[in-house]
């Protein structure tokens, strides 16, 4: 995998994990101390994350570093086998049971929708 490519991948599971907390790009980067357009060139794969940056994001977004790494460089679908461990995972730390099943049939729905799309 080229670095360009590596970068986007990385930056992609950024915009990912950003999206799946709330979190926009301004307020990122000021909890990280960037400016946001800097996020932006993060998640396009523009800039390459330093490693001191992901351990700040990983901090914020409460997530492991190897999140952001594991299975990038392996067949195309494995990311998509990281992104659903890692949102099983994070349905889990949900206490309220009620509030997993509505969000396990929300997303049933949402699937279903774009599959009949």
């Amino acid at each position: 995998m080229k670095d360009q490519e590596l970068n986007l991948a990385i930056g992609q599971r950024l915009r990912s994990v950003r999206a799946a907390r709330g979190v926009t790009q301004s307020e990122l980067a000021a909890h990280i101390g960037v400016a946001f357009q800097q996020i932006q060139k993060y998640e396009n794969g523009t800039n390459r994350l330093s490693v001191a940056v992901m351990l700040r994001l990983c901090d914020f977004m409460k997530v492991d570093a190897g999140w952001f790494i594991n299975g990038i460089e392996t067949e195309a679908g494995a990311g998509v086998e990281d992104e659903a461990a890692y949102l099983a995972r994070e349905i889990e730390r949900i206490s309220d049971l009620k509030i997993r099943r509505d969000l396990t049939m929300l997303i049933h729905s949402l699937a279903a929708t774009d599959v009949a799309n």
